[in-house]
């Protein structure tokens, strides 16, 4: 047995889904479950039990899992701290244009781990100027030449209000919200996009009072009532201290795929966060 088979093996074990571990390391789903059968042979001892449209672990699998996670965690400090982000001063380039508050999260557990890494964390909905970036999070979308693109979360767009709102209290067709006011973090971005389309297609231009390119001064303007605020279901943060809850509109329901766009020629440190991501947010 070699490392690549247990490496395959884990991230198996972990997404319960050889495809997804093909995904991973860029290779037909084929040599994933061909290696880990031979891991299988070579133990003498089945870790998956297979059916036509999923696996799962065994005891035996599962022990094998854990026992992998344990040397995985203590070989991954180990080349941190021979050859790791220490050697590797180049900062990484993102652009967020989705999901800010998601990827900010991840910015900071991946700096607990590599201590010595650095960000240049740029969110701005309208940026076009992209060469310069390693990594963009954004819709799905064909616009990015030149980067791979990996599907991260499915993501919905709601009309946003205070949980002491009256409109709570009821459901909307989107025409009835005609006469109300609203702020969008970005008409160029995708949520200002989709709204205002909608609001095309369903016979009015919404009347925007503010366009806001900071989520804690979005979520307060929401917050006062002064405005509904358009966003999607993770940068509104509907279980933080504004508690912000979504109005149930009838004809409103849109959904989007956001995506991790990285440079194809990425190595050290910003290859190394785009494989933080793939393990740690699951579509």
């Amino acid at each position: 047995m070699d490392i690549l088979q247990l490496r395959y093996f884990y991230d198996s074990a972990n997404y319960l889904s050889i495809s997804k571990t093909a995904e991973k390391y860029g290779v037909p789903a084929t040599s994933v479950s061909a290696s880990i059968r031979r891991l299988e042979q070579e133990l003498g001892c089945k870790l998956f039990d297979r059916t036509p449209n999923r696996v799962s672990l065994n005891d035996r699998g599962i022990l094998m899992r854990d026992s992998l996670k344990r040397i995985f965690n203590e070989m991954d400090s180990m080349l941190e701290a021979v050859s790791g982000a220490v050697d590797d001063p180049k900062e990484i380039k993102i652009l967020v244009k989705a999901i800010r508050a998601m990827i900010t999260e991840q910015v900071i557990q991946y700096k607990k781990k590599y201590a010595h890494s650095r960000f240049k964390l740029v969110a701005d909905f309208d940026e076009t100027a992209i060469d310069d970036y390693d990594i963009i999070i954004d819709t799905k979308s064909d616009f990015y030449a030149g980067y791979d693109s990996l599907e991260l979360v499915e993501q919905q767009i709601f009309c946003y209000v205070p949980a002491d709102s009256g409109l709570c209290t009821r459901r909307f067709s989107l025409k009835e919200l005609a006469e109300m006011s609203f702020v969008l973090m970005s008409q160029q971005g995708n949520y200002g996009k989709v709204f205002i389309a909608a609001c095309k297609n369903a016979g009015f231009s919404p009347n925007i009072v503010a366009q806001v390119n900071d989520s804690a001064c979005f979520k307060k303007i929401i917050s006062s009532g002064i405005a509904i605020g358009v966003t999607g279901q993770f940068a509104a943060d509907v279980n933080g201290a504004l508690s912000l809850v979504p109005l149930k509109i009838s004809d409103f329901k849109y959904r989007q795929t956001i995506c991790l766009y990285y440079k194809k020629d990425n190595t050290g440190n910003a290859a190394r966060f785009v494989s933080f991501l793939r393990e740690n947010i699951k579509k």
